[in-house]
């Protein structure tokens, strides 16, 4: 009986130990969704510059995690800002901070000026993480900076590109973008598309940036300027009224002051001539990534009427050898039934 009530106790205790751990563990790998977490964000900030690189200056414009296949994807707009004439080539790994293991990051999807990164096997648990960005620039472009540079120093002026080591070569450049787990974007549909499907949602994305900047100039920025210029007109008016009961030099500096106003109108009105400038340059912007999103989506609708229009060809022409079929055995049935029997003849 004691053994039977030593058993029982065991196992509940037991029981409690994994029901603890299991609290634990909920409680471990769900903290990030329920505790206040007071630490700096370790963010890299979105649409702004980042540099670092010799020839490419690069601006993240999205972030996104999908938690149920543990994958990231990050979107990154490039701009050849360097003298190269051959635009460099990069790779790309991660890394959560602190720690030590790699995580496979993999170029899905490039344009003349976008790049679209994934990151695989990243657990819900991660806090922060790094994307590592190496820019590699052509070989034969730093061969000739290196020649120069011995040359300007008088040496080894007849040396060829065979007697340099890749050793003498100045490193890739690399910069980190960090993504952190407040600011990173879950998206529960997050998976790897065709060349075609990214390239539509970055036309997409193109076209939200550019109607903001549209709304931001037409709505804020030429607003300002107008409010300036009225703001400086009435204060070149009062100045002009209080010279009545100015001394000589008093309106001489008034006058000066009055100059100021004026060059401060003039370059007001001149930025609101560049403002209207670059919203026009900005709408034909606009209306370009329409045309491309169009023609696009018109390329895939006409592929799609195509490919269905085999399967209707396919079908009819089945349709029609199944009617000629039945037609050519009603023939021969009808012609079966009045056959007419052959009369015997008389023995």
């Amino acid at each position: 009986m004691k053994s039977k009530l030593n058993r029982g106790r065991e196992n509940k205790y037991y029981i409690s130990l994994l029901v603890i751990a299991g609290l634990l563990f909920g409680v471990f790998f769900t903290s990030k969704t329920w505790m206040y977490d007071d630490s700096v964000i370790a963010q890299t900030a979105f649409n702004e510059s980042i540099g670092g690189l010799s020839q490419t200056t690069l601006i993240l414009r999205d972030w996104e995690y999908n938690p149920k296949n543990e994958l990231m994807e990050v979107t990154l707009e490039r701009i050849h800002t360097g003298t190269d004439a051959v635009k460099p080539t990069f790779s790309f790994y991660a890394k959560e901070q602190n720690e030590s293991h790699k995580y496979n990051a993999e170029l899905v999807y490039q344009s003349d000026n976008n790049m679209i990164v994934q990151i695989e096997n990243v657990p819900e648990s991660f806090q922060v993480i790094g994307l590592f960005v190496t820019e590699h620039r052509d070989q034969n472009i730093l061969k000739q900076e290196y020649k120069k540079q011995l040359e300007n120093k008088g040496e080894a002026a007849t040396m060829t590109d065979e007697d340099i080591n890749d050793s003498d070569l100045s490193e890739p450049g690399q910069v980190i973008i960090v993504g952190d787990y407040r600011k990173i974007e879950t998206n529960k549909t997050l998976v790897t598309k065709t060349d075609k499907g990214y390239k539509k949602e970055n036309i997409i994305a193109d076209l939200k940036r550019t109607k903001r900047k549209i709304t931001t100039i037409m709505e804020q920025d030429i607003p300002f300027q107008k409010d300036l210029i009225t703001t400086l007109e009435k204060e070149k008016q009062s100045l002009k009224k209080s010279m009545e009961f100015e001394t000589k030099e008093e309106q001489a500096d008034t006058k000066r002051e009055i100059e100021h106003k004026d060059k401060a109108i003039k370059d007001a009105k001149n930025e609101i001539e560049k403002l209207k400038k670059k919203v026009k340059e900005l709408r034909d912007k606009y209306q370009n990534r329409e045309e491309k999103l169009k023609a696009l989506t018109d390329k895939n609708g006409k592929h799609n009427q195509q490919k269905q229009e085999k399967v209707d060809d396919k079908s009819t022409k089945k349709n029609n050898q199944a009617v000629s079929k039945n037609k050519q055995d009603k023939r021969n049935k009808s012609s079966n039934n009045t056959k007419k029997p052959e009369k015997k003849r008389d023995q």
